[in-house]
C-alpha cells in the first residue's frame, strides 16, 4: 500500500454492548478487531503514513445480516430506538467508507466510527415500556 493509503474494516455494536443472539464468537472478533484497528492506527501511521478504520454500521439488510436470523427485529429496533428515526442504507456506510478513504479524512486513524442513526448513542431503548408517560417524539416511519 502507498504511503497515505487508508484501511477500513467493518466491525458491530456488539463488540462492546451485548446483543442476545449474536453469538458464535463474532462479538469477541469484533472486540479484537477494534483492537487491532487501534493498534495498526499507530504501527502502519508510523511505519508507512497508513490511516486504519473501522466502521460500526448499524443494523442493515445485507446478505451477511441476514445469517444472524433476526436482522429484521434489530432494523425494528434501530426505527424506533434510534435518534435518526429511518432505515439505515448500504450507500450511507459506503459513503463513509469513501470518506474515510479519501483525503479529506487524511488525519482519521485509530477511530471507530458508527454509521448508525445515532443509536450507539443511545443507553436505554425508548419503546420500553417504562417510558410510555413521557412525551418523546416518534416518527411514522
Amino acid at each position: 500500500m502507498n504511503p497515505g493509503g487508508s484501511s477500513i474494516s467493518l466491525t458491530y455494536i456488539a463488540s462492546e454492548r451485548i446483543i442476545p443472539g449474536y453469538g458464535g464468537g463474532m462479538s469477541s472478533a469484533k472486540a479484537a478487531l477494534e483492537s487491532d484497528t487501534r493498534v495498526l492506527a499507530f504501527e502502519a501511521g508510523r511505519k508507512h503514513k497508513i490511516r486504519v478504520n473501522t466502521i460500526s454500521a448499524g443494523p442493515l439488510r445485507s446478505r451477511a445480516a441476514k445469517a444472524i436470523g433476526f436482522i429484521d427485529t434489530m432494523i425494528e429496533y434501530s426505527l424506533a430506538n434510534a435518534p435518526l428515526q429511518k432505515e439505515l442504507s448500504a450507500d450511507e456506510v459506503g459513503n463513509t467508507a469513501a470518506f474515510l478513504a479519501s483525503p479529506l479524512a487524511s488525519a482519521i486513524t485509530g477511530a471507530v466510527i458508527y454509521v448508525d442513526n445515532g443509536l450507539n448513542a443511545m443507553g436505554v431503548g425508548v419503546d420500553s415500556p417504562m417510558f410510555a408517560d413521557l412525551n418523546i417524539p416518534k416518527d411514522k416511519h
